[in-house]
């Protein structure tokens, strides 16, 4: 006789956080923030942290949330027995609940509470991702909820309500017919074979009191979060909620305003390309000018701006120079550069040489054997000393440089003492994030009369 095997388990994920992208606002009710901010910057806005719990199937594209203000949480067992009872993606209670070791200190009577309802808790290993993968996507999937339900009751308990029940919306239209050929075929396949399921009734039982304290887990996405920057609110179309966006409303900006905003942007861009290409990582140019790797990588990216001694340190270590003439910040230099991201090496070019207005050409000794590991570009820029690109031999973007630098001319012989005096010079440059630009001008001097009122050749 062939016995045949017992079902699956049914496994849900269970997590809980502070709302990365929702706050509640009491002139606007629930609004999304388009960019995350940080819980004490938050508070300048008049906004007040949102406590998302969510649940998901393992394995299977479905997921519910609800939502409660951070200071009225509700307990675990009620959230939970709601949204066996509600979501009918879910098919009622699972037999296995993951949580991860936050919620589990958190709360440690629940395993004994939900055993009693025959599902068993456990706790996800450190190794296993899933849990918070299917956290990043319902946070970021918050951003996204349809404001339905909302009404001209911006009270907190109205607001939270409609947000609860736009989340319930959600979750239905997921899980609808209709619905699921905007999947993939797998995934399609995966939630018809689920929502076949018989419905697992979970047992009903009394509201209970709070079974958990909160923690700083809850708003540990916080660490990633730059500093706040200048934000206004923004009021969407049909259906979409009222938004706080980063930057400064267009209506309300003076002058002045977009001047300074100008010369913020045009610092981080040329830094950016110049840290992409420079020889030293970006952890020892941040050490070099007494900031944190993420801080500048916060101001590179637009995201944050930096303490202005901080930022004229990193002006004067990557030889950044404004122009009263002109209004702009330009790369002063000369560098040693280092080929490594094709697109920072082409921007970089290009702004050093003024838009390709350079004959850039690989040198090699006319006697002797060259480098074995490094090519080196010179980057002849027109009345200014030129700087000079470091290429690993054998690497895909050293094959690529042609199309990367505009007027790109070839290979030129030089004499074996100038060769050996770009490649010593190059070693001193690359020795530490300081010495790279100071190191480059005093090669320069040595050749002034080379470069000086034309384009530099060197014979």
């Amino acid at each position: 006789m062939n016995q045949q095997s017992s079902p699956a388990p049914r496994e849900h994920y269970f997590y809980v956080a502070i709302a990365k992208f929702l706050f509640y606002h009491p002139k606007h009710g629930v609004i999304s923030v388009g960019d995350p901010i940080k819980l004490k910057d938050a508070e300048k806005y008049a906004l007040s942290p949102l406590i998302l719990y969510a649940l998901s199937v393992a394995g299977v594209p479905i997921r519910w949330m609800t939502y409660t203000p951070a200071d009225k949480p509700r307990a675990f067992q009620n959230v939970l027995t709601e949204a066996w009872r509600d979501a009918k993606g879910l098919r009622g209670k699972p037999n296995i609940l993951w949580i991860n070791r936050h919620l589990a200190k958190a709360s440690p009577d629940l395993k004994q509470k939900l055993g009693k309802m025959d599902v068993e808790v456990k706790i996800v290993d450190a190794k296993n991702k899933s849990p918070s993968a299917s956290l990043r996507s319902a946070q970021d999937s918050s951003k996204w909820l349809l404001d339905t339900h909302s009404s001209t009751d911006k009270s907190l308990s109205e607001s939270i309500k409609a947000l609860c029940m736009d989340a319930q919306r959600d979750h239905d239209y997921s899980v609808m017919d209709g619905n699921r050929g905007t999947r993939s075929g797998k995934e399609k396949e995966m939630v018809q074979q689920w929502m076949s399921l018989s419905v697992q009734k979970p047992i009903a039982s009394a509201p209970c009191e709070l079974d958990w304290e909160l923690g700083p887990w809850l708003s540990s996405w916080e660490s990633s979060v730059p500093p706040d920057m200048p934000r206004y609110f923004y009021h969407g179309g049909f259906n979409l909620r009222p938004c706080l966006l980063i930057g400064k409303n267009v209506l309300e900006e003076t002058a002045e305003d977009i001047f300074w905003d100008d010369q913020y942007y045009g610092v981080a861009e040329i830094a950016k390309n110049l840290i992409a290409c420079w020889p030293n990582p970006p952890l020892e140019i941040a050490k070099s000018i007494g900031t944190t790797l993420k801080k500048l990588q916060w101001f590179i990216s637009k995201e944050a701006s930096l303490d202005p001694q901080i930022r004229g340190a990193l002006e004067d270590l990557l030889g950044i120079v404004y122009d009263e003439h002109t209004g702009n910040y330009s790369e002063e230099g000369p560098y040693v550069l280092m080929a490594q991201k094709p697109l920072a090496l082409k921007n970089a070019y290009e702004s050093i040489s003024e838009g390709g207005c350079a004959s850039p050409c690989e040198i090699i000794p006319c006697h002797g054997v060259a480098d074995p590991s490094w090519r080196y570009i010179l980057l002849n820029t027109y009345g200014k000393p030129p700087s000079i690109v470091m290429s690993p031999r054998g690497a895909t973007i050293t094959d690529r440089l042609p199309d990367l630098l505009m007027n790109y001319e070839g290979i030129i012989p030089v004499s074996r003492e100038f060769y050996n005096d770009v490649v010593f010079t190059c070693a001193q440059a690359c020795r530490s994030p300081e010495t790279n630009v100071r190191e480059m001008r005093d090669f320069a001097k040595r050749y002034e009369t080379s470069w000086k009122d034309s384009f530099w050749h060197p014979q």
